[in-house]
């Protein structure tokens, strides 16, 4: 069994944890509560980045929830993550990269050594 939450159910629980209101939230995004609740229940999974970006900020979100709640949205809507797309689509280096180790096969071994070499 998966207990990690949905992209909807992520959001409704952060602002159910700062105890706000729908409406309250929806208000603060300039978008309908109708939207907001066709978010949460996952009927809709395509928001903006930018509305992504107000909800983190909006919700208190930390650098890792952030993350997260992005993550969540690429697994609902089949989309990149939209900070990981914006970074690939500025940097030309990295596009190369991407398809240095998709032509490779790069292993998650490969990968996880990758990134334990950027953290040094």
């Amino acid at each position: 069994m998966n207990d990690k939450p949905k992209f909807g159910q992520f959001i409704s629980e952060k602002r159910q944890k700062l105890s706000m209101e729908s409406q309250e939230l929806a208000k603060s995004l300039g978008i309908s509560n109708a939207y907001l609740s066709q978010l949460e229940k996952g009927t809709r999974t395509h928001p903006s980045a930018e509305l992504l970006d107000q909800i983190a900020k909006i919700l208190c979100l930390s650098k890792t929830e952030t993350e997260t709640m992005y993550d969540l949205y690429a697994e609902a809507s089949g989309q990149i993550s939209p900070d990981i797309a914006e970074y690939v689509a500025e940097n030309k280096i990295v596009r190369q990269a991407l398809r240095a180790a998709r032509d490779a096969d790069a292993a998650d071994e490969d990968w996880t050594q990758f990134i334990e070499q950027l953290k040094k």
